[in-house]
């Protein structure tokens, strides 16, 4: 078989893996060159030849290690999605103001892909859990309506311990190796990263809108309001993450905020709106039947250089 007329013959077990592949992105899966990559890796570990790679800084791998962990090596998860149409909100006169489910849902699933991909790399790498984890959301350069989630981190093994079962999935963290040692050391556990966001169309009341053209200083109370109710959705499927995980909190929790302004055709008029996008996430935590059930003892330290 010729590529494109360039005279090259193409393999056909390279175009079956390519498909096979393929397949397995489409089931929310990994790329075959990972999972063979990652197999290996596993294997050479079984057979005595560790080798790891790790974003732990020194410190973050020596407290890894005194909590009880090893790390086993880098693992990532990633998503580019396309985001789909979003109609705006409105009452039978005026434009009005709702959540735009089409963008918080994207948000949601390109999440839910990639955070799904990293805990396969770590499952199988025989991994317990993911620590350090860094996650990243941008749009995407692949087009206009696209967006790109990451997710990286350093996947660790409990010394010693059996394997995870089949059915159990490894844990997964944003805190640091110095903040999962001390979380380790007062008797807690991680249990999941947890997310939640919410996108919120708010057209301006006429209040507000009085207040915009005005030359005086105004606290734009719609969107205020606005801001509180994307925040308070954001955080209440925070919540109802973590207590699927049957989580007794989350720290670590990082929440950001974004306003986008949009020009709507309002009453054969052209009039602004605004796009209210609040994320919050972080790691659910809960007691830990493990080996630091004591809590930690603080002592000061008073520096004594100049």
């Amino acid at each position: 078989m010729n590529l494109f007329g360039t005279g090259k013959a193409v393999d056909p077990a390279k175009l079956a893996r390519d498909e096979a592949s393929r397949q397995n992105i489409i089931g929310g899966g990994l790329p075959l060159n990972a999972v063979d990559r990652l197999t290996d890796q596993a294997q050479r570990g079984r057979e005595g030849k560790p080798f790891f790679t790790s974003d732990l800084s020194p410190n973050e791998l020596l407290l890894t290690h005194q909590c009880g962990f090893e790390p086993i090596g880098q693992v990532m998860g990633s998503c580019v999605y396309q985001v789909g149409w979003q109609y705006l909100p409105q009452s039978a006169w005026v434009y009005a103001s709702g959540e735009m489910d089409v963008l918080s849902q994207s948000q949601i699933e390109a999440r839910r892909l990639a955070f799904s991909r990293l805990r396969q790399e770590a499952k199988l790498l025989g991994a317990d859990g993911v620590v350090g984890v860094r996650f990243t959301r941008q749009e995407s350069n692949a087009g206009t309506s696209t967006i790109e989630f990451m997710a990286v981190g350093t996947a660790v093994r409990r010394t010693g311990a059996p394997p995870l079962a089949h059915d159990v999935e490894p844990f997964v963290s944003n805190l640091s190796g110095q903040d999962h040692w001390t979380l380790r050391r007062g008797g807690f556990a991680p249990l999941g990263f947890v997310f939640g966001t919410c996108a919120w169309y708010q057209y301006p009341d006429w209040r507000s809108q009085s207040a915009m053209m005005s030359w005086s200083n105004a606290e734009l109370t719609s969107l205020t309001r606005g801001l509180y109710t994307a925040r308070e959705i954001a955080m209440s499927r925070l919540e109802a993450e973590s207590h699927l995980l049957s989580a007794s909190g989350v720290v670590g929790v990082n929440f950001e905020t974004h306003i986008e302004v949009m020009e709507v055709q309002s009453q054969n008029q052209n009039s602004g709106g605004f796009i209210m996008h609040c994320t919050a996430w972080g790691t659910a935590i809960g007691r830990d039947p493990g080996p630091y059930p004591d809590p930690i003892s603080v002592s000061p330290i008073v520096s004594i250089r100049g």
